[in-house]
């Protein structure tokens, strides 16, 4: 018999002698190179241990009794083929993220320093500028006659510190700047007042608290002096429709809206002249208005009562038209709270009265659709329904506590009774239309 290594095997059969030579030394395929296949090309390969977490396994003994030995070495010990090429892997994506960190250090940095400068540039103030500031001046124009002397590096900077911290107020007249002046500074020579007074006539103007954007301009005509008219007045409103920074913008107001400018201008006592324009004074009540909003800390109105500092002034419009005395208006303003807090309507007449004007309110006109009758509609109408003053803006954020949840007129003084049950608020209501106050 001819011995079956001495004669030539196709591949096929000499692939599984060596796959059985393999299994009875107990090593791995990637000790013994094989034959690829054709139309296959293999790479080099290395083979490295791989520890697996089994037991030994016990001898077997041999047919004659005897235990076989095994190789040295091999114990627990398998082999696999790995691949030894390596990418840029973790190392890689450790540099993309440093480098994008150091990016974006450079980028704020850059950012902070350059806010910086607008509101204190490098060096210190030099040369003296004498400006005067003549009556009517709002915060725009200042920032804006700053900017161009070189008082202060940015205008637009200027402007906005001062409408978002509040500004100082002044007197009009002859200031003395520096320029390269940080903001601080400027305010400061402001607060200080002018080292010469303005000799123009001026003339009070008194805007009564409660007034809508519509009786303001009636009101306007019939003031004596003034180089502008109504119409005027609510011309200059209409060029900048979005005017307190509480504001949201108009196009995001829902159909129906009255006046989106109204509640933005503050009642308060203004002084004019000859020169004073529409667009001065404008400017001037919606700067005051941010003034007095920041005072009183609107920028914590979601913390205080859960409304943004725009819908708490839609309730300080409410209060101001439905309370006649000053120790009601903070528990008019509870009520509220505790309405919208109940899912109710808020069931005020003043918002009705808003839409169709001081008639008598019949059901019919009750019954109104609009997205300012808070009897029939659950929630804040979408504006304010007139200009609040100090007190009413100061109770919207500062509710008296209490259960209440009606109120309603029982004194011609305008004293308010307020009740916690239907069947309190209807034993008031009853007073209420006996003395005629109410339908």
């Amino acid at each position: 018999m001819t011995d079956i290594l001495d004669e030539p095997s196709p591949p096929s059969r000499r692939r599984k002698l060596s796959d059985r030579l393999v299994g009875a030394l107990g090593i791995g395929a990637g000790d013994t190179p094989t034959e690829a296949e054709p139309g296959i090309t293999t790479s080099p390969q290395r083979a490295r241990p791989v520890r697996r977490a089994v037991a030994p396994r016990p001898e077997q003994p041999s047919a004659s009794g005897a235990t076989a030995p095994r190789a040295e070495g091999r114990r627990g010990v398998d082999y696999e083929v790995v691949s030894t090429r390596r990418g840029p892997g973790t190392w890689g994506a450790l540099l993309i993220l440093v480098v994008l960190g150091l990016v974006a250090w450079m980028v704020g940095s850059r950012g902070y320093r350059w806010v910086s400068e607008q509101l204190d540039p490098p060096g210190e103030p030099t040369g003296e500028i004498v400006l005067t500031l003549p009556p009517g001046s709002s915060t725009a124009s200042i920032s804006d006659l700053l900017g161009e002397h070189g008082v202060v590096p940015s205008s637009r900077a200027y402007e906005w510190y001062v409408r978002l911290r509040g500004g100082p107020a002044f007197q009009a007249g002859e200031y003395r700047f520096q320029s390269n002046s940080s903001v601080w500074e400027t305010m400061a020579v402001l607060e200080a007042g002018p080292s010469r007074v303005a000799q123009a006539a001026q003339q009070p103007l008194t805007i009564p608290e409660g007034l809508t954007v519509a009786q303001m301009a009636a009101l306007l005509d019939e003031v004596q002096g003034l180089s502008f008219s109504g119409r005027d007045f609510l011309e200059a409103i209409r060029e900048r429709p979005v005017l307190s920074l509480v504001a949201p913008a108009p196009r995001v107001l829902p159909d129906g809206v009255i006046e989106p400018a109204e509640g933005q201008l503050f009642a308060d006592t203004y002084f004019f002249d000859s020169q004073t324009s529409a667009e001065q004074l404008v400017a001037l009540m919606v700067d005051r208005l941010d003034a007095v909003l920041t005072d009183l800390g609107y920028d914590d109105a979601p913390r205080r009562v859960g409304l943004t500092p725009y819908e708490a002034l839609i309730v300080a419009s409410m209060i101001e038209r439905e309370a006649q005395r000053p120790e009601d208006r903070a528990k008019v303003a509870r009520v509220i709270y505790n309405r919208l807090a109940r899912g109710w309507s808020l069931g005020l007449d003043a918002t009705v009265v808003y839409v169709v004007g001081d008639s008598e309110l019949t059901a019919e006109l009750l019954a109104v659709n609009s997205p300012y009758n808070t009897r029939v509609l659950v929630g804040l109408p979408p504006t304010p329904i007139a200009s609040p003053g100090g007190a009413s803006l100061e109770a919207a954020l500062n509710p008296e506590d209490g259960p209440w949840m009606y109120f309603v007129l029982t004194s011609p003084d305008g004293t308010l009774s307020f009740s916690v049950t239907d069947e309190e608020f209807q034993r008031d209501k009853a007073v209420c239309q006996e003395l005629g106050l109410c339908g």
